[in-house]
């Protein structure tokens, strides 16, 4: 899990070819997902209008940098409609005030945690109005996304958690020891399901691309000419002989 705090500010890097594009300025939230749908993306001598990056087309958000795969991926607002529709219902919930469903405010949100991989967010830091922190509010506590103000449940201050690596138990049904098969099973699905999507979106930003340069494979055997148009066949080739990083900076 990751602050939104921490996502902003973050350089944005082209995989393809290592070029630093600019860095984070701000995120748009979808209310109805309750998500982070898109970054907002500062970018040096671009000057006309905003950008933004898809959050599902980010390969990987760290604590150092966001990774695109290549700066095709970052669009100008004023194209992405589904953007534009986010900036204008101006959903921003650090400030906003908590309030229950029978109308009690009960303090107001001084930051939100998102899960970097799926720009799902977890969980709302809540603080009474002296600044002071009262718990976090887990996000299937919250009945809705407000422009001034998060609706929570009226139970929602039993239900705080003092730390968001409690997020994943808050929601169990019954605790799992670590040691668990099922559980180390379901980490392992998880973490192949990540390694799925990663392999897609390469995929998708290769086909019908053009190499820039012979690509071999480990004997010198030439798997991809210089010039060719890059197709299915070929990116199982290049990834059977694990010269995927080559193709993605040549194309």
């Amino acid at each position: 899990m990751m602050q939104s705090s921490e996502i902003k500010g973050l350089a944005v890097f082209s995989i393809a070819d290592g070029k630093e594009i600019g860095r984070v300025r701000d995120l748009l939230i979808n209310a109805e997902k309750k998500a982070v749908d898109y970054l907002v993306v500062d970018i040096p001598n671009w000057y006309f209008g905003s950008y933004v990056i898809p959050f599902n087309q980010a390969e990987g958000i760290g604590s150092d940098a966001v990774m695109v795969a290549t700066e095709s991926i970052v669009k100008k607002l004023n194209e992405e409609q589904a953007g534009i529709k986010l900036v204008e219902k101006g959903i921003n919930l650090i400030g906003n005030r908590v309030l229950t469903q029978k109308g009690r405010i009960i303090g107001k949100i001084s930051e939100y945690h998102i899960n970097e991989d799926t720009g799902q967010i977890t969980g709302c830091e809540l603080v009474d109005n002296s600044n002071s922190p009262k718990g976090i509010i887990p996000a299937q506590v919250a009945l809705t996304f407000g422009k001034d103000a998060l609706i929570v449940k009226n139970e929602v201050e039993s239900l705080l958690l003092a730390n968001i690596s409690d997020y994943k138990d808050s929601t169990a049904a019954a605790p799992v020891p670590a040691e668990d098969a099922g559980a180390v099973e379901s980490e392992q699905a998880t973490n192949g399901k990540a390694v799925e999507l990663f392999e897609q979106r390469q995929r998708e930003y290769l086909l019908g691309r053009v190499s820039k340069t012979d690509i071999a494979d480990a004997s010198g055997r030439v798997i991809v000419l210089q010039g060719e148009t890059i197709t299915k066949e070929i990116i199982d080739q290049v990834i059977a002989a694990d010269k995927m990083k080559d193709l993605m900076m040549n194309v």
